[in-house]
């Protein structure tokens, strides 16, 4: 949209940085960098030449609407979430997985960690909190001070950390139920599993760049 000159990014930015147009259900109770960061529904839109910001941020939230249907509210419940929790957790796990197959994985890892109170410890987390895209984080970097950096805090970060797809979202209503609490990733973005940190140590040794 920038690029055509008819909205800029700080024209953007202003009504995505405002909760006047959030429905209830979107808004968390901790302070967030951008309140509509989760549910601007990343999809290909047609935007009308005389559309203004605002009009541009209220397709993208009524899209969120449009695809959170009755059978995924019923699902989210089933596994005692909040909307806003959910959408906060399918964030992660569209920053952490680049394949299919690794979602719903990733999902069951994340939801063993939040019941055994374990942090998540998700680099995405640190990325989002220092403004970072690196493939790996120091020990100093994993206790960066913000409340998103799951590594520093117990539980989910205040808000989401990207716009999560419909793939995100279903992996956690289909996660398996399994024992793994760890995850690393190799040079091509493959996730391996483990349920003890031993096994994990020795996928870090094999697979990781």
């Amino acid at each position: 949209v920038a690029a055509t000159g008819r909205i800029s990014q700080a024209d953007f930015l202003k009504p995505a940085s405002s909760s006047d147009q959030l429905l209830p259900y979107k808004k968390g109770i901790r302070n967030v960098s951008f309140p509509t960061e989760g549910f601007l529904f990343p999809d290909t839109y047609f935007i009308p030449y005389d559309a203004t910001a605002d009009d541009v941020v209220a397709m993208m939230l009524k899209n969120f609407d449009a695809h959170l249907t009755d059978a995924m509210k019923a699902g989210i419940a089933k596994q005692n979430l909040s909307i806003y929790q959910f959408v906060t957790l399918a964030s992660l796990i569209e920053k952490e997985a680049k394949y299919e197959k690794d979602r719903p994985l990733i999902a069951s890892v994340f939801e063993n960690r939040l019941k055994i109170h374990m942090k998540l410890q998700s680099d995405a987390s640190i990325s989002y909190a220092m403004g970072t895209h690196k493939a790996a984080y120091s020990i100093n970097e994993t206790q960066y001070d913000s409340p998103y950096n799951t590594y520093r805090y117990e539980g989910l970060p205040p808000g989401p950390i990207g716009n999560p797809g419909m793939d995100c979202m279903e992996a956690i209503l289909e996660a398996p139920q399994t024992n793994y609490l760890y995850f690393v990733a190799d040079k091509d973005g493959h996730n391996y599993f483990a349920a003890t940190y031993k096994e994990h140590m020795k996928n870090v040794q094999e697979h990781m760049p």
